[in-house]
């Protein structure tokens, strides 16, 4: 009712459950959850909100549809989500395929660049069982050399960042 911001902090770790990601991801799509509360719940929170609504839009009727509006307006504005989430293996992946809104619907600060010797670490990781016609010195050499292309995009990203100030970014797999 205070109409304060507030920060909803949620780390991949916290994750004890997949389905409260449907949640989550409804929140950041559409800024509200079907059915999170009841009847009664919901019109006592919109009955808290009248004297409100009527201050801030005095020509506006305190409807139900009209203070379900504003309820919904104000989480919007007010409830900020961090999500803390590493990128790295095949959960990430998969949580960003099953819940778009994880993606679509957040800005992505990348905190750090990814050291060469972690490229070159996924590279063996995903090459290890991948059957390749060559010998395992070969093979290695492969393995280095998509750790510094993968390094060499990284950077190309920030080249462009710096050249024209929008971000582009590359996880490897």
């Amino acid at each position: 009712l205070e109409g304060r911001g507030i920060t909803f902090i949620f780390t991949d770790q916290e994750i004890k459950e997949e389905g409260f990601l449907e949640y989550l991801n409804q929140v950041l799509s559409s800024g509200e959850v079907g059915g999170l509360f009841a009847r009664d719940e919901m019109d006592e929170i919109t009955s808290e909100l009248i004297p409100v609504m009527k201050k801030e839009f005095p020509r506006r009727p305190p409807t139900p549809d009209n203070l379900n509006a504003y309820f919904y307006s104000r989480v919007r504005r007010n409830l900020h989500v961090a999500l803390c989430f590493s990128p790295v293996g095949e959960k990430f992946r998969n949580r960003a395929l099953k819940f778009p809104a994880l993606i679509s619907g957040c800005t992505m600060d990348w905190f750090a660049r990814w050291p060469k010797d972690a490229l070159i670490a996924v590279a063996q990781h995903f090459l290890a069982s991948f059957e390749v016609e060559c010998t395992p010195e070969v093979k290695q050499q492969v393995v280095q050399t998509m750790g510094i292309f993968q390094d060499g995009v990284a950077e190309a990203c920030a080249d462009y960042f710096h050249r024209y100030r929008r971000a582009a970014h590359v996880t490897p797999k």
